[in-house]
């Protein structure tokens, strides 16, 4: 393997791609160290090395999922493999997992399109602001000596303040920076559970969180009980997965719970962490013996839902930072003109 580049990780593109082909190559009938074998050729020799690693662990007794953390792939996908390879349908699990990719691949490229312009304008704004306090107010304050103006006038204030700004600007984004990682720090010593209900208390994100939790939940449960589980035995399965933490954690509650009598939607009925629609969900698919069902297409309601609040949410925060730009150029113009009458008015 000596003619190989030295490894690399694979991009997005590259594990949909990669999930894509290999999803395909099952459904058609490969076993699947030949449908490794076979994707092998359509990928660059810099990655040939990885894949084939990652074929030897399986091929040496390793899991799905032992090949899937040597290619490095992402940890949602990994979500999706652990039970697939257990207990579903690996080749649909592959395909799911592409599909995650090119999302997330196509809301950073949305990320670039629309944030893209602001920034432009954040960068002139900066270098207009650094010409303002190296070289135009310098100006301002000679002439302000020359003609004796009135050093506590708002026009010698505001030219201050504009001077300022840059400095206010960045200080203030560093002390929220501070501020985020400090409270980050704190909270990354309680339990996945704590934690969790400390985050959900930040309104940026709550809605999220709580949508990306229930989709998550009723997705893992959802595959095992498809599978043939019973709730209880599906729970307990659920305790193994170590790619999301909470989720595990939660499921040891529930499970406990189940044990000591309490049913699973009276347990949700006091978690912050989840949408109280699900107990409905569960509820119903109980009474209907549609329950594996009936929280598969609720977790496809609600990865809808999570790309709808991704897209208003940039459609949100793209005028607002417009309108910050748009008042601090205007901001700009004020400070050159107001002096300009003054002086004129000394003259």
């Amino acid at each position: 393997m000596g003619k190989f580049f030295n490894k690399r990780k694979l991009t997005y593109i590259e594990q949909a791609k990669l999930l894509k082909i290999l999803g395909e190559l099952l459904q058609k009938g490969y076993p699947l160290i030949q449908a490794i074998e076979f994707l092998t050729i359509q990928f660059p020799d810099d990655l040939k090395e990885v894949i084939y690693k990652a074929k030897i662990a399986l091929v040496e007794g390793g899991s799905f999922i032992d090949f899937a953390n040597i290619l490095g792939l992402h940890q949602d996908v990994l979500v999706y493999l652990y039970y697939a390879e257990k207990h579903g349908d690996l080749s649909l699990a592959l395909g799911e997992g592409s599909y995650m990719l090119t999302k997330k691949i196509q809301h950073r490229a949305y990320i670039r399109k629309i944030m893209g312009y602001p920034i432009f304008l954040i960068t002139i704004l900066l270098l207009i602001l650094f010409l303002f306090r190296n070289i135009i107010i310098p100006q301002y304050e000679m002439l302000f000596s020359t003609f004796n103006s009135n050093q506590n006038s708002f026009i010698f204030i505001y030219l201050q303040v504009i001077k300022r700004l840059p400095s206010i600007m960045f200080s203030s984004l560093f002390l929220i920076g501070l501020t985020a990682y400090g409270y980050l720090f704190a909270i990354n010593k309680l339990n996945s559970i704590e934690r969790m209900n400390k985050l959900i208390q930040i309104p940026l994100v709550r809605n999220y969180l709580i949508t990306m939790n229930t989709y998550e939940f009723s997705m893992q449960l959802s595959i095992l009980l498809h599978a043939g589980f019973p709730i209880v035995d599906a729970l307990k399965t659920m305790q193994n997965n170590d790619s999301r933490t909470f989720i595990k954690e939660k499921a040891v509650v529930f499970y406990n719970q189940i044990l000591n009598g309490i049913s699973m939607q009276e347990g949700f009925k006091n978690e912050r962490a989840f949408h109280r629609d699900i107990i409905f969900v569960i509820e119903h698919g109980m009474n209907n013996s549609t329950l594996s069902k009936e929280l598969a297409d609720y977790a496809d309601y609600l990865k809808e839902s999570i790309e709808t609040y991704f897209h208003r949410s940039m459609r949100i925060i793209q005028p607002i930072i417009l309108i910050l730009i748009s008042s601090s150029i205007l901001s700009l113009y004020i400070a050159i003109l107001f002096p300009m009458f003054q002086l004129m008015n000394n003259i």
